[in-house]
Order: C-alpha cells, then sequence, then structure tokens
C-alpha cells in the first residue's frame, strides 16, 4: 500500500544500462519492509543483489547490510551506491583524466586530434562531434560504409552569423583522410579483444562487438579505459569513471541512433545481428565520455538525498565484522565466494565477536536470464571489468539461436541461496522478496524457498492495472507460523516440535530430526488439486466478491505450502535434480526435472494417467500426466493449477470473465461474505471520520494493516473510495472527509418523503420498506405516516410475494400493472441491495428498478460497476436504472409531474445535464 518514495520522481535517480539489465527495487516498498522488520542495528541482506540499493537504504536507517551482488557489473554500481565519491573529488579526477599524458599531448587533445576538422564557412578549427556514415551493404557489421557528412560546433559562426551553434557539412578532403587513417588501432583492437573471454561456437562474437565501432572510436575509447584502470584511486571515484565510460560506449557506436534513444546489442547464433539502417553516426568518443560522465555525476548528486542525508557506509570483509562495530556493509558476489561471507566460521582470525544473525532477507530474485540481457551484459563486463569478471556469466548459451532459462532454474538458484543464508538467519528472521515478474516468477520463489525448507507466510501477484510490487514472505525453517489456517485444506495440521513444519513434509535432515512416526508421504497431484480448489474457494468465500487469478495465486500456493504438498512438490523436482553450485552469476545451468532413477514425471505419483476428481474419488479427471516429456517444474505446477481451476467437472468454481473467478455452488454462494469493496468503502470513510485529520501515508498504512492475506485490497480500489470521501480542503498532510453519518441519515429520510409524496401525485399506491417506516421526519412524525390507510399491507398482484419486497426502501405501483422500485444509497455499498435482497425479486417486465446514489459518489458507483462482473450482471438482468438523488429530486420538484419526462434524469451522466432534450421513457 505505500506509495511513491521521494526518490522515485527525480529525474536521473537510475542509470541506462542497470535499467536493463537489473532495475532497482522500489524504494517506497524496501524503506517500508525495513522499518517493518528491523530496528535499528540489525542485519538486513540481500542475497541477489541489483546496485546496493537494499543495503543501501538499510544503512541510511541505521541497520547494518549485507549485499550479495548478482553481477560484476552491479558489483561495481554497488561500491558507488554505497559509497558515494565526493563530487568535488569526481570532477578532480575527470579533469585530471582529460589532462593526463598521452603521445605528445593529453588524452583529451590527442581523441580530438583524430575527429579535427575546420568550419565550413569560416575555416575556424574545430573538433567533430560525429560523423555520419553511409551503408552500402548492410548484409555484414563490417559491411561496405562510407563517410558522408560531419556534424560539429562553430560558436563564432553563431555569434557573428546568427543561427544554431550545432553546423552539419560535407566532409573535405583531410576529413575523409583522418576518418580512414590508421592512428594504431591494431594494437588497440588486440588489446580490447583480450578483455573478451572466448566462447565455444561463437568465436567471432568478440570481433563483431567491436566492429561496432570504427578505428577511431576503438582507439578513442580504449585510451579513455586504459587511463582509467592505469591511475590509482579511491575506489568509489574508480566505479564512477568505469559507469561514466560503460555509458558512452554504446552510444558511441553503430548501433548508438541518436539523443535520446537507447542502443541495444542483439545476439542469434554467436552472430550480433547486422545494423539494418542506412547510416550510423560515429560519435566522438571523448564527447560521448564526457556527456555520460554528466548523467552519472548528476546520478551521484542524487544519491545524497536519502532520508539521512549523505551516509557513507564502511565496508567490511564478512558477515563477523559488522558484529565488530566498525564496518556498516558487506558486499560480495552471489555465489560460494559470497556465500561464505556469511558462514560463522569458529576460527576467524581469532576473532571473539560475536556473529550478528540476518534480521532480515529482502531483495529481488535473480532476474530471468535471455539471450538479449546475456549479451548486453558480457558486452559490458568485458569493456569495463576485463576478462575474469566477464568469465563468470554463462557464456555458452551466446553460441545458440536463443536462450531463456527454465523457471525451475531460478526455483534452484533461490534455493541454493536460502540454504546458505539459513544458518545465518535469526530464527524470527523474515524473507521478503519483491518480484518483478509474472505467475512464472511467483511460483518460482515459492518453489525456492520450500526447497531449502522455508515455509511460505505470503504471496502476492500485483493486478495489471496495479503498480504494487509482487511479494513473496518466508519464515525460516526453525520459525512458526502464525497460529490459525488460512485454508480448510489444512485441518489438523500441527506444527512440528522446534520447527514450522507439518507431518506431512519431507524434513531436511540438517535443520531437524523427524519425530518417531514421521508421515513420509510423497507428493500426490490429486491432493494436491483438491487444496487448490478449497483454497480458492476459501478465498473467494472471505472477499465476497469474485477475483482474479492474479489474486488467488497467492492463497493457492500458501494452501499448497501449509498442507505440505508445496515441499513434496519441491524435493521431488526441484530437490532431486539441483546441480551443484556452478561459479556463474546468471543461473543458467540445464535442468531436466525429471526424476533420475525412473522415466515418470515426479509430479504426477507414479499414479495413473486419468486420476480421480479433485472433489471425489469416483469420477475420472482428465490426464495430467501427457503433457510436454518432463517440462519445467514451475511450468508444471502452473499447468495443474490453471487445470483444476478449469477441469469440465469443476462444480464449486466458474470463470464469470476471462481470469476471474467466482464460487458456482449454491451453498458457497449463500455463505459468501460481503463483497471486499463495500468493506474497504465502509472502512475508508471510517478511518477518515474517526481518526481525526489523519496524513494521506498514515492512511495508506493503516489500510494496509486492515486487508491482508485473502482480503488484500486493490490500491485503485482504495484511492478510488478515498477521492469520493475525502473532503476538496483535504491536503497530502491533512485529509478529512465532508461526510456526517447523521446528516446522510436524515438527507436518506427526507429523500425517502419525497419519493413517496411523488408517488401520490402521479396517483399511484405507496410502499415504504418496513425499517424505513420507523424513521423520524425533519417536521415530525414517522416515514410510515405517509402510507395511506388502504397502502398499511403490501400487495402488488403481480411478480413476486409482499415478503420478498417488503424491505424495498420504497414502492410505486398500480396494483395488478406495474410497480415501480426505489433503492435509496448515499454509499456506493451496493453489495447487499443487488446481490442479495433483489436477488431474491427475479425479473419481470412489470417490474422497474431505480438506484438512487448520491451524486459525490457517482464516480465510486462507476468504479465499481467497471470492476465487478456480478453487479454489472446483477443491474442489467435486473431491468436497473441508476439515477443520482439530485436529479431525482428535481424531477419530482417539477410541476406537472409526468413520467414521460423521466428519462433525462437518468444516468450517472444524465442527458438533462448535457442537453435540454426530453424523450419518453414509456
Amino acid at each position: 500500500m505505500t506509495g511513491r518514495g521521494p526518490l522515485d520522481a527525480q529525474p536521473g535517480y537510475s542509470l541506462p544500462v542497470f535499467d536493463r539489465l537489473a532495475p532497482r527495487p522500489p524504494p517506497a516498498v524496501v524503506g517500508a519492509r525495513i522499518d517493518q522488520h528491523t530496528g535499528p542495528g540489525d542485519v538486513v541482506a540481500d542475497l541477489f543483489g541489483r546496485g546496493g540499493w537494499v543495503a543501501r537504504a538499510a544503512v541510511d536507517r541505521q541497520r547494518r547490510a549485507v549485499s550479495l551482488e548478482s553481477s560484476p557489473l552491479t558489483r561495481m554500481l554497488a561500491e558507488v551506491v554505497l559509497r558515494p565519491p565526493d563530487v568535488r573529488h569526481l570532477d578532480a579526477a575527470f579533469q585530471g583524466l582529460a589532462a593526463s599524458p598521452r603521445r605528445e599531448s593529453s588524452l583529451k587533445v590527442s581523441i580530438g586530434d583524430t575527429f579535427a576538422t575546420r568550419c565550413a564557412t569560416c575555416s575556424r578549427s574545430l573538433v567533430i562531434d560525429e560523423v555520419v556514415w553511409a551503408v552500402d551493404d548492410e548484409a555484414s557489421i563490417a559491411g561496405r560504409i562510407r563517410p558522408v557528412s560531419r556534424h560539429y560546433r562553430c560558436s563564432v559562426c553563431r555569434d557573428q552569423r546568427g543561427g544554431s551553434e550545432q553546423r552539419q557539412a560535407p566532409l573535405d578532403p583531410d576529413d575523409l583522410r583522418r576518418a580512414t587513417a590508421d592512428v594504431g588501432q591494431g594494437a588497440m583492437r588486440a588489446a580490447l579483444l583480450a578483455r573478451f573471454p572466448e566462447i565455444p561456437g561463437a568465436e567471432q562474437l568478440p570481433y563483431e562487438l567491436l566492429d561496432l565501432h570504427t578505428g577511431r572510436q576503438l582507439v578513442g575509447l580504449g585510451a579513455i579505459l586504459e587511463r582509467i584502470e592505469m591511475d590509482l584511486r579511491a575506489a568509489p571515484v574508480m566505479a564512477t569513471l568505469r559507469l561514466a565510460l560503460l555509458h558512452a560506449i554504446l552510444p558511441a557506436s553503430r548501433l548508438g541512433a541518436g539523443p535520446g534513444r537507447r542502443a541495444t546489442i542483439r545476439v542469434a547464433s554467436g552472430h550480433v545481428r547486422p545494423h539494418t539502417g542506412t547510416q550510423f553516426r560515429e560519435r566522438n568518443p571523448w564527447l560521448a565520455f564526457e556527456d555520460s560522465f554528466k548523467s552519472v555525476r548528476g546520478f551521484i548528486q542524487r544519491l545524497d538525498t536519502g532520508s539521512q542525508g549523505p551516509i557513507q557506509a564502511r565496508l567490511g570483509e564478512d558477515l563477523r565484522s559488522l558484529g565488530e562495530g566498525a564496518a556498516t556493509a558487506f558486499v560480495g558476489l552471489t555465489g560460494p565466494t559470497g556465500f561464505v561471507g556469511l558462514r560463522d566460521d569458529p576460527n576467524a582470525y581469532g576473532r571473539t565477536t560475536t556473529t550478528p544473525r540476518l534480521r532480515l532477507i529482502l531483495g529481488q530474485p535473480p532476474m530471468r536470464p535471455n539471450l538479449e540481457r546475456l549479451a548486453a551484459a558480457y558486452h559490458a563486463t568485458s569493456w569495463v571489468l576485463g576478462r575474469e569478471a566477464a568469465a563468470l556469466l554463462p557464456l555458452d548459451e551466446l553460441a545458440g539461436a536463443s536462450f531463456r532459462a527454465p523457471w525451475g532454474n531460478q526455483a534452484s538458484a533461490m534455493a541454493r541461496a536460502l540454504e546458505a543464508a539459513e544458518p545465518a538467519l535469526a530464527r524470527d528472521g523474515r524473507v521478503v522478496q519483491l518480484v518483478d515478474g509474472g505467475p512464472e516468477a511467483i511460483v518460482a520463489t515459492v518453489l525456492g524457498g520450500a526447497s531449502a525448507g522455508f515455509r511460505l507466510l505470503d504471496a502476492r501477484l500485483a493486478d495489471p492495472d496495479d503498480d504494487a510490487p509482487a511479494v513473496v514472505e518466508l519464515i525460516p525453517p526453525t520459525g512458526r507460523l502464525p497460529p490459525g489456517s488460512r485454508t480448510r485444506a489444512n485441518v489438523g495440521l500441527e506444527p512440528l516440535p522446534g520447527g514450522a513444519g507439518d507431518p506431512g513434509v519431507v524434513p531436511s535432515s540438517k535443520l531437524f530430526s523427524p519425530p518417531e512416526g514421521f508421515d513420509d508421504r510423497p507428493y500426490s497431484a490429486t491432493d494436491a488439486a483438491r487444496i487448490v480448489t478449497e483454497a480458492v474457494v476459501d478465498t473467494l468465500l472471505a472477499r465476497g466478491e469474485p477475483a482474479r487469478f492474479e489474486r488467488i495465486l497467492g492463497e493457492i500456493l500458501v494452501g499448497l505450502d501449509r498442507s505440505g504438498q508445496m515441499r513434496r512438490y519441491a524435493t521431488a523436482t526441484i530437490g532431486s535434480t539441483a546441480v551443484a553450485t556452478p561459479d556463474r552469476l546468471l543461473t543458467a545451468e540445464p535442468s531436466t526435472d525429471a526424476d533420475p532413477a525412473t522415466d515418470a514425471d515426479p509430479a504426477t505419483d507414479a499414479e495413473p494417467a486419468t486420476e480421480p476428481d479433485a472433489g471425489s474419488d469416483s469420477r475420472p479427471r482428465r490426464p495430467t500426466a501427457q503433457r510436454d516429456a518432463h517440462p519445467d517444474a514451475v511450468e508444471r505446477l502452473l499447468a495443474l493449477i490453471r487445470d483444476e481451476l478449469g477441469r469440465p467437472t469443476q462444480r464449486r468454481l466458474v470463470e464469470i470473465e476471462p481470469g476471474r473467478w467466482w464460487l458456482a455452488d449454491g451453498d458457497d454462494l449463500t455463505a459468501a461474505g460481503t463483497p471486499l469493496a463495500d468493506r474497504v468503502e465502509w472502512a475508508v470513510y471510517s478511518l477518515l471520520s474517526t481518526a481525526g485529520p489523519i496524513s494521506e501515508s498514515a492512511f495508506y498504512e493503516r489500510m494496509a494493516t486492515m486487508f491482508t492475506g485473502p482480503d488484500l485490497a486493490d490500491q485503485g480500489l482504495i484511492r478510488a473510495s478515498l477521492e469520493s470521501y475525502r473532503s476538496l480542503a483535504s491536503t497530502p498532510d491533512r485529509m478529512i472527509t465532508a461526510d456526517d453519518l447523521l446528516r446522510r441519515s436524515q438527507e436518506h429520510t427526507d429523500l425517502l418523503a419525497t419519493i413517496a409524496e411523488g408517488g401520490h401525485r402521479l396517483g399511484m399506491k405507496l410502499w415504504i420498506g418496513r425499517r424505513e417506516q420507523t424513521r423520524r421526519l425533519a417536521t415530525g412524525g414517522l416515514l410510515g405516516d405517509l402510507l395511506e390507510p388502504g397502502e398499511q399491507r403490501l400487495y402488488l398482484g403481480i411478480g413476486p410475494t409482499p415478503e420478498d419486497l417488503a424491505e424495498v426502501d420504497a414502492i410505486w405501483y398500480v396494483r395488478g400493472k406495474a410497480a415501480f422500485l426505489f433503492e435509496v444509497e448515499w454509499t456506493a455499498m451496493l453489495g447487499e441491495t443487488l446481490l442479495r435482497r433483489h436477488a431474491r425479486i427475479p425479473p419481470d417486465d412489470a417490474l422497474i428498478r431505480f438506484l438512487v446514489v448520491a451524486p459525490e459518489r457517482a464516480a465510486l458507483v462507476r468504479y465499481k460497476l467497471d470492476r465487478s462482473p456480478l453487479m454489472r450482471a446483477a443491474l442489467e438482468a435486473g431491468t436497473w436504472h441508476l439515477v443520482r438523488s439530485d436529479q431525482l429530486r428535481a424531477f419530482l420538484a417539477r410541476d406537472p409531474l409526468d413520467l414521460a419526462d423521466l428519462e433525462p434524469y437518468l444516468g450517472l451522466d444524465p442527458t438533462v445535464e448535457r442537453r435540454a432534450e426530453q424523450m419518453p421513457l414509456f
């Protein structure tokens, strides 16, 4: 429920390369989770860091941090994020780099000499910004290319002749000579090639990547790189200069399409896809480096705007160093070497300080590698960090035509990381993963946790229109689940002594020993399918309204975990096929997910292909084992869930619209609770009316604690309800409501009295609902006093029985002919009216229903109708007409009063407000 933080709104608070390779986690969510689960001095760990962002947020809040970075590039970024260099030192380093000696002059001048030119107008000596080259052969990377024009800046021409400083002209002979001259690119090319690891089957890829640059570009970029690595500088300054060079390489290549356009490397079958344009721009490498340095410098400046100001992390070499008081952060690489830093080594150089325990593991799962991301990582890492760092990537995949790692590999990577971190995690610690992906990413994270023995506390997949991240929350194997069960499928399961396990889970011997009589049952797809149905039914019963697949998936996973089936499934798939952890950072080893002992799919129990129905063991269900041979473990579990939801014999659930599920059984429909949308609306009003002036951030935090688990509310619904009830005088720091319950109750009574008077003016008989008759009129007396003696007993002579109609707010009727039913609401809580009370009144051509809503609720009513197919279906089936209370009053005030004049007043956006045309209704 957290909104956007102040850093989110600041432009430039990110770097384009890392936005693609490793997007940062949402700062507001990270900060809220750290505040929620830890206190000052606690240790927060990120097992798959994307640049030290989680560690920075922890240090800003006086926590200690561990950041195991997912790649050497993010490790370099973390150096800058956790210890931003002083901008003055950074400027001095850049100026020193520009003035550093090279050949007969400085680095900047020597690079500029290769791009020297003269102004075509004033003949002043200048430096070319970029040269446009024409591509005569698009079939290769190098192709046949020739320079055709130049772009440069001439301030003299601008001042004396006017116009823009930017100029364009054809190349003169000197320009052509410099463009094709040999400036030592052979030696520089060889030095740069040595930075790229060789790839079997893609031996030409490094050459093609360098061919994206012209010879003098390679010399310029290589000279900048040599100077960065040659000089002795502080690590944060060095990392910042590398970042600046990294962001200059692609813009200074054939892929640089122009300002504001991001270049992308695409590789297929071990070759760079050829440039498809008819021309490209040869950017001056020093100018490209200057531009990228300005961007990175702005990035550094914005890092000083944290919640506690410019705080510098003090780095230690392992987890124990964080307990000694000096270090506040430990940064390493994900993998065996990084995980060693989490171990409590009894022989740690004779130190006696107690190793602190991890209180919170917070971060994001490893990004699923694909060919484009892998190619970009290979190119960037080789350029700025060199051969050894790039060799840590799964480079063999670059030789293939396509590559996308199985989701099961993501689960395996998560399992290995959690297994390594579990000994260092406090018993009451928590694991929170902010998942940037769809259902497969959520399931992979949950499976990884289950394989490592962790228990699932919560799983949440964001709705498509929700900007909140997907979240998976786990507790360690020795922790305890909160009391109670989330689904009826888990009744009777008790925790194991000293742990959070259940009697059906296959235990990990290193965590605890199974008690006597431990039930070592295998995974059962039949039981899992039954749990899926029970979990969804329980969720829908609690919500009281249909739910999207994104909402119910988390509850399904929680139900499978608490029943033990998730751990059994993970043991049969992820656990049985996990390979030794390679020293590779993008987890791309092949996975078969098949039981090596047999040729059977471990997820089918070795049971017959035709399994019993989840609701009854006597009815067959469609085969589940006749899918692809050994499909991915994550996709197989998702397939089981979807198959169970949509099986032809499913009697308790129905997909009322694509991706949205509701109850199908009559008993379940009767037992369903009040719709979540109505409960959220009332909670919003209650909070605004009883909590006094409240800030917007505090409001969202309170709402987040009120609706959790199956009742998790959509942010859009909460925002729509807040906008409907907040006063126009509200500010983000002081929100109030103008709605007063007593005033609204009196308005409701007065409107019913007006409706009653209008019915009598039309010559119709009147009925006022039994619960409304005792309301007191402002003029004295009760509403029930408006009924004439012949109207004291309801009898329409048409349609349903009087008992079904007795609670309708007001009815005009002509006995035996027609009836007009009015329901008056000052809120937008329509569930009781539409789905319960009027569900007992069958449709009839002689019954015309009017739903009267307050004009302040019109937008909220529209939002609820858009999100609820049940509401829309009920309105259509019941011949309902929506009318705003102010428009109904305006109609009833007409003299003479005629039903034929009513239609322009109907609707949330009535015709009478848009044009003065009246149309006959009947």
